[in-house]
C-alpha cells in the first residue's frame, strides 16, 4: 500500500506544471505548421496582452528587470499553481515576473503561448518566452510548460528561466536533449 501511495505522489510531482488546470477554451481549433527543422509548431490564435505601454520596452532597462525579478526566484520550491515566493509553477514565474514590468498575462503556460509574436528560435533574445510540451506522448504539440529567455551567447547556447518541478526555478540550456525533444515555439511580447 504504501509503495502504491509512493507511486501515486512521484507520478503527481513529476508531471507537468499544468495538469490539473483546464485547457483554455477556444472556438476554433489552433493550426499546427510544420516548422524548420522538421519539428512541429504549435500557431494558437494570437491573443492581446494587457501592458503598460511605457514599461513595455525592448532593449533598456525594462528587459533586465523583467530577468532580475525572474532570477530573484532561483531555487524556488515548484509548487502546481503557485505564483508567490513560497512556491511557483512555470507559468506562475512567467507571469509574476511580466507582472512587475506592468504586463499583465494569462495564468497558465497554454494560454501564454497565445500571447505575442511567434518567432523563429534562431532570432531569440532575452525577455523571449519559450513553450514546451514535456509529455513526450507521440508528437502531441500540447503545451504545459514555459520559460523565459535570458541569455543568449550564440545559436546553440541559449539560457532560460523556468520553474522546474523537480528541481524548483533554475535556468537551463534550450538546446540540451530534454528541451530540444519537446520545445514546441517561442514568443516575444517586448518590442
Amino acid at each position: 500500500m504504501n509503495f502504491r501511495i509512493t507511486l501515486v505522489v512521484l507520478t503527481f510531482l513529476l508531471t507537468s506544471c499544468e495538469i490539473f488546470r483546464t485547457p483554455a477554451k477556444t472556438t476554433k481549433p489552433p493550426a499546427r505548421t510544420a516548422a524548420a527543422g522538421g519539428s512541429k509548431a504549435y500557431h494558437p490564435m494570437t491573443k492581446k496582452a494587457e501592458y503598460n505601454p511605457k514599461a513595455v520596452r525592448y532593449g533598456n532597462q525594462t528587459v533586465s528587470d523583467l530577468i532580475n525579478t525572474a532570477r530573484s526566484y532561483g531555487g524556488t520550491n515548484y509548487r502546481t499553481g503557485g505564483g508567490t515566493s513560497v512556491g511557483l509553477d512555470c507559468s506562475g514565474l512567467v507571469q509574476v515576473s511580466f507582472k512587475q514590468i506592468g504586463l499583465k498575462l494569462p495564468r497558465t503556460a497554454a494560454e501564454q503561448a497565445g500571447v505575442g509574436e511567434v518567432i523563429n528560435v534562431r532570432d531569440l533574445r532575452p525577455g523571449d518566452l519559450v513553450f514546451f510540451n514535456t509529455d513526450f506522448k507521440g508528437g502531441a504539440s500540447r503545451i504545459n510548460h514555459t520559460g523565459i529567455v535570458t541569455t543568449v551567447r550564440g545559436d546553440a547556447d541559449v539560457l532560460f528561466i523556468h520553474a522546474s518541478s523537480s528541481r524548483g526555478v533554475i535556468e537551463d540550456n534550450l538546446f540540451a536533449d530534454y528541451w530540444q525533444r519537446g520545445f514546441i515555439k517561442a514568443t516575444r511580447l517586448l518590442d
